[in-house]
């Protein structure tokens, strides 16, 4: 296939490999695999047109949902442009605050080879909340693509929840791309769990006056899982924020690579951003590669980041050990903390269920 993503925004030392991913895996799209969607909450429309009807944000006559950049880069969004003939469209009306959630699940079998779109929109003073959840048969194989874009009206929120529990042999593209128009907020909650090779991508433009992003992910990797994921987050909206928290553990032979990029551009007065990645290994052969990145062309900002990557510590596994516990039963409770700790973030219990079943039967496996 030859197709390029997850490239980073400004390259680092090409003999590290880490600039982007390169894909070569044959996709021959089917069509196959199947979509529900559960609940459609009142003050939400759902449709295949634009913005118009989400109750007149300033933007709505103009907004071109497919100018927004996506996480994975200009090759994949060809990808998903070519593959993708239809687009569902989620919009919250105006000033509607939603408390329940719009919830899809895309349920996929063995073979199955799709890809889908969606773009939702929340209309000025309005907060949604989309959870989306794609799941097989463990022993699965096939492919899975999916892109989502996002725009926030003024004042709006919308909070997108993504659950990934495809089948051991699957390929997995997520591609999000999000903006946000003034004082706008956008909040990402992802569980990324299965499939065999997984390529996840954000990019999250805050252009608006004190416009937010806040990103919280989980993923295990074990057995031979490949996850290479991407953020580039844009700040040029005054007093803009952002905040990324990327946690998960690696087994063994899994391979991980996480690249966060925050760029305060000019113009960007009083900006704040912030990312910080936690990654347990626990096996001596997995491989992680952690890259992040602060670019700033402006005086008046704030930028942040950090990374805790490594084994359980001899102090830690003596404590437990002395408590009962084998180094085994240790790892597998200090894993479980960390997916937790961004699955208590989900407000559903139908999704916190499916997410539990799926990680006990990850670990009794073992």
């Amino acid at each position: 296939m030859g197709m390029k993503v997850n490239n980073l925004s400004t390259g680092t030392w090409n003999f590290l490999r880490i600039n982007e991913a390169e894909i070569n895996e044959t996709i021959e799209l089917n069509g196959r695999g199947t979509s529900v969607i559960h609940n459609i909450p009142n003050g939400v429309i759902i449709g295949n047109s634009g913005c118009e009807e989400c109750g007149g944000c300033d933007a709505a006559e103009n907004l071109d949902m497919k100018s927004i950049k996506t996480g994975m880069g200009t090759e994949a969004a060809a990808f998903f442009d070519e593959a993708c003939e239809d687009t569902l469209v989620i919009r919250s009306k105006k000033n509607a605050k939603i408390t329940e959630p719009v919830c899809i699940s895309y349920n996929m079998a063995d073979g199955d080879q799709k890809c889908v779109r969606q773009a939702v929109i929340a209309g000025e003073g309005s907060e949604i909340t989309v959870i989306m959840d794609y799941t097989s048969g463990r022993g699965d194989s096939g492919f899975f693509g999916i892109q989502t874009l996002l725009h926030a009206c003024r004042n709006a929120t919308i909070n997108l929840i993504k659950i990934e529990l495809l089948g051991r042999g699957f390929l997995h593209f997520d591609n999000i791309g999000a903006d946000c128009d003034g004082e706008g907020s956008i909040n990402t909650i992802q569980m990324i769990l299965g499939g065999k090779k997984s390529y996840v991508g954000v990019n999250a433009e805050l252009s608006g006056y004190k416009s937010r992003y806040t990103g919280n992910t989980g993923y295990l990797c074990i057995d031979d899982q490949f996850l290479d994921m991407n953020w580039y987050i844009g700040h040029s909206g005054k007093r803009s924020e952002s905040s990324l928290s990327v946690k998960g553990a690696l087994r063994d032979n899994a391979f991980k690579t996480f690249r966060g990029t925050i760029d305060l551009k000019h113009g960007a007065k009083g900006a704040k951003g912030e990312e910080i990645e936690e990654t347990l290994l626990l096996s001596e052969s997995v491989r992680n590669n952690t890259l992040p990145v602060i670019l700033c062309d402006e005086d008046d900002v704030e930028g942040a980041h950090g990374a805790t990557i490594g084994r359980l510590s001899k102090e830690m596994l003596f404590y437990m050990e002395s408590r009962g516990l084998s180094e085994h039963e240790a790892e597998v409770l200090m894993t479980k903390g960390k997916l937790n700790s961004v699955r208590n973030l989900i407000n559903d219990e139908k999704s916190i269920g499916k997410i539990q079943h799926y990680m006990e039967e990850a670990f009794k496996d073992e």
